[in-house]
């Protein structure tokens, strides 16, 4: 009975998800609102199914689902770009991609799908990097909530899928990088108050920079340096 509860619930996510998708073309939803409502009642089943079960890559191989994700992600996104075909529409629309495509790139972290080519370093530098554009793009399209979420999402899933991939940052260099964030949040809302006008934007972008980086210091505090387990090798 232990596996068809799983087994079961995964089943049930991946109905609901297709009756949405067939009630979103058969009543003329939209593409953006098919696919999110679409995730919103299936991937509560699917995560339930993951949780209980004692071996989830048996049950829900980690490529399928990145796959899977993947599409609900692009879907998404072409979804908002198609409704709002501004700057700021596009940068909704990374944010929109990067929040449904997030679990299923988690969940295929976690159980070793293994299909980046580019070394987990690079790919923390590069979503450091995005994370910063992501947060100048915020500012520039009048949507700094946008990009803050988005920037968010990108710096720290990054960081985080390095950790799980073996980049290894030992305490004192993860206490730097928090200080550093600090200081980048500061100088921005330093930019902010030269520039005059509404400081609103201007705090909240500051306010995700030196976020960031301390909270990936204490979401990765236990496995610091040495007191991280070595990883099996593959």
């Amino acid at each position: 009975m232990s596996r068809r509860v799983p087994e079961f619930a995964v089943l049930t996510g991946v109905f609901l998800g297709v009756s949405t998708l067939v009630s979103g073309a058969v009543l003329a939803w939209g593409l953006y609102a098919t696919v999110v409502v679409g995730a919103v009642v299936s991937y509560p089943f699917v995560a339930f199914g993951i949780v209980r079960d004692n071996d989830p890559a048996a049950t829900i191989p980690p490529r399928w689902l990145l796959a899977a994700g993947a599409v609900v992600a692009v879907a998404g996104g072409v979804g908002v770009v198609v409704g709002d075909p501004t700057p700021g529409g596009v940068l909704s629309a990374v944010l929109v991609a990067a929040l449904l495509g997030a679990p299923a790139a988690a969940y295929a972290t976690r159980f070793g799908a293994d299909l980046n080519p580019v070394a987990p370093r690079i790919t923390v530098l590069a979503g450091g990097a995005a994370g910063l554009a992501l947060l100048v793009a915020g500012l520039a399209t009048g949507r700094p909530l946008v990009g803050a979420a988005a920037s968010v999402l990108a710096g720290l899933g990054a960081a985080l899928y390095g950790t799980e991939r073996g980049v290894d940052v030992d305490a004192r260099t993860k206490r730097l990088v928090a200080a550093g964030g600090g200081v980048v949040g500061i100088g921005i809302v330093g930019v902010g108050v030269a520039r005059g006008g509404p400081l609103g934007p201007w705090l909240l972008v500051g306010i995700a920079a030196a976020v960031v980086p301390s909270l990936y210091a204490a979401l990765t505090r236990a496995r610091s340096g040495g007191s991280r387990r070595p990883r099996r090798s593959r």
